[in-house]
C-alpha cells in the first residue's frame, strides 16, 4: 500500500495481530523458562571499578543449553 492510504478495518486487525504475534510468543518463552523451568533472570553485569563507562561486554551463552 502507498503512503497515506487507510487499512481496512480487517487490514488493521491483521496488521496489529502480525506485530504483536512475535512480542506475545518470545514474552511467553522467556517466561516459561523463568518460572517452570526455574531459568536464571539474566542481568547485565556491573563494572565493579566504579567507573562512569557504562558499556559492559556481556558473553552470549552456551550454544549447547538451546
Amino acid at each position: 500500500m502507498a503512503h497515506g492510504q487507510k487499512l481496512s478495518a480487517d487490514g488493521r486487525r491483521l496488521r496489529i495481530i502480525i506485530v504483536t504475534l512475535p512480542i506475545v510468543v518470545a514474552t511467553s518463552m522467556v517466561l516459561y523458562r523463568r518460572l517452570v523451568l526455574g531459568e536464571e533472570q539474566r542481568r547485565i553485569p556491573r563494572d565493579p571499578s566504579g567507573s562512569k563507562e557504562r558499556l559492559v561486554f556481556v558473553k552470549p551463552p552456551d550454544s549447547g543449553n538451546v
